[in-house]
This record gives structure tokens, C-alpha cells and sequence, in this order.
């Protein structure tokens, strides 16, 4: 079999072929989108390194973003095996993400983690929605008296990882990463420009890390961030992805009450890390 190369500048033809049988693929699609935008601003982003086999066509990636992988192939005869070949030539010390991925990858992912000789530390199952551009585009958001909405500022990272449920050393520098390169929206308070709800779009395309500040919730913050991070991405040719966990149903509800359709079952997974590094 070819073995992986590291590509940047091959990111648009690479992500062309999942566009096939839309919106199966979208995650995988939006994922190569994220980074391709990453790398337009930073050609030389530091800890991330995208890996491709010499037939693009295949569709087979594996993305390391410090310690966060994201994989994608598109099915096809032995596909499986393909992709678990070409992650078994990585190194993983433990610790290491597979963040957010469908279902078709799971059985793979758990098979290189287990001749890796690591443990899986916990597997989260998230739902994955999709709202289509044409749709997020009849969004009309105004903001409540007193408040106004804009783009996040890196300053404001600090406030997000105060708040993220999933907090972790490297957070916070994701965070400002994300907010300087790509697409985010937060709610600012007039009077003292608090900003009291938010959102991010993550490293694979996401709309994550939304946020309201307890004392402004029920307030319908959440839903006016959702509309605005979606009229802006729509406005740029994309449809909107985001994931929620299985059990948030509050979050759930949201977003099915706005539009967003369920596409796949996906799958987070912590690998133990060495002395709980």
C-alpha cells in the first residue's frame, strides 16, 4: 500500500470528492474546508499536519491537529483496511483525540488503539446536525435591546475556556486560534460589553463550544447565536454542521426547532494519556 504523505496545498481537490452522495460525507467535507481556511491564514500552522494517500481520489485523510485526529475516507472495497493501515504507520503515545468522527470509522479507530497497546478512556457519542445553506439564509437575527452581536475577539478566549465544559490544558490557544481564523459570533451587553453567549467554529467545521452565561439563560440567546453563526457561514457558500451529545436534549430540541436535520451518529475518543498527562 502508498503510504500517507503530508499535503496542504492538494486541500480543495481532496475535499471535492466528498461531495458525492450529500450530506453523508458533509463532516468529512467541512473538516478539509476548516483546515484549508486554517492554512490560507497561517501556511505554516503550528502542530497540525495533514496526511493523504497519492490517489486523492481515494478520499483518505488523517488529520493531526496537536493531539486531536480527525480521519475521513470515503466507502469503497477495503476501505476499512486501507485506513486502519495508515493510521497503524502513525506513532500515538496516549492521549491522543479521535475527535468527532462517524460511525463508519469507529470499528477502525478502536482496532489502532488496541494494537497501539493504549487504552480508550472514554467514548463519547454525539449526534451530528446539518442546515443547509438555503435555509440558514431566510434567518433574520436581531439582536435584544441593549445588546449587541459581532464577532468574537481573541481577548474573549480566556472568558470561553472559563466556561467550556470541555476545558483542558491546550484549550485555551485552540480557542484563540479559532476565533482569529475562522468564523465566530458573540453577544455583547451594551452597558459594560460583557459578553454573555457565544460560539466557535472548531477546528473540523464545527458550530461548537455555544455557550450562555447562567445568568442570561432562557433569554433565548442560544438560539439568536445559532442563527447568526449560520446566516454567516450560509453567506459564505456553506451549509451548517454542529454536534450534540446523545443525552443533551435541551441542546437537541434547539437546533431541530431551527432546522437542523440528524446526518450520522459520530463518535469522540479519549485515549488514556501517560501519567494522566
Amino acid at each position: 500500500m502508498d503510504s500517507l504523505q503530508q499535503v496542504s496545498q492538494q486541500l480543495a481537490e481532496l475535499k471535492s470528492f466528498y461531495t458525492r452522495e450529500w450530506p453523508k460525507y458533509c463532516k468529512e467535507y467541512y473538516c478539509l474546508d476548516s483546515f484549508q481556511e486554517l492554512h490560507k491564514r497561517d501556511a505554516k500552522l503550528k502542530d497540525v499536519q495533514v496526511y493523504a494517500l497519492p490517489n486523492l481520489e481515494l478520499g483518505l485523510f488523517v488529520i493531526v491537529d496537536r493531539y486531536q485526529i480527525s480521519v475521513g475516507s470515503l466507502e469503497a472495497d477495503s476501505y476499512e483496511r486501507v485506513l486502519k493501515e495508515s493510521l497503524l504507520k502513525l506513532q500515538f503515545f496516549g492521549g491522543e483525540q479521535f475527535a468527532s468522527m462517524p460511525k463508519r470509522y469507529l470499528k477502525v479507530a478502536l482496532d489502532v488503539i488496541q494494537a497501539k497497546n493504549i487504552k480508550v478512556d472514554l467514548n463519547s457519542v454525539t449526534y451530528s446536525l446539518v442546515l443547509s445553506k438555503d435555509e440558514a439564509l431566510y434567518f433574520h437575527v436581531e439582536p435584544p435591546i441593549g445588546f449587541t452581536l459581532k464577532s468574537l475577539k481573541v481577548d474573549d478566549a480566556q472568558v470561553i475556556d472559563d466556561h467550556w465544559e470541555w476545558s483542558e490544558p491546550g484549550s485555551l490557544s485552540y480557542i484563540r486560534r479559532q476565533i482569529w481564523c475562522t468564523t465566530s459570533v458573540g453577544l455583547y451587553k451594551d452597558e459594560d460589553n460583557e459578553l454573555v453567549a457565544w460560539c466557535i467554529k472548531a477546528q473540523d467545521g464545527l458550530l461548537a463550544a455555544l455557550q450562555v452565561k447562567p445568568s442570561y439563560k432562557r433569554k433565548g440567546f442560544g438560539a439568536i447565536i445559532v442563527k447568526e453563526f449560520s446566516r454567516l457561514e450560509a453567506e459564505q457558500g456553506r451549509d451548517i454542521i454542529t454536534e450534540v451529545g446523545s443525552e443533551n436534549e435541551p441542546s437537541l430540541n434547539l437546533f431541530k426547532k431551527l432546522g437542523f436535520k440528524f446526518n450520522d451518529q459520530c463518535h469522540w475518543l479519549f485515549t488514556e494519556a501517560p501519567n494522566g498527562d
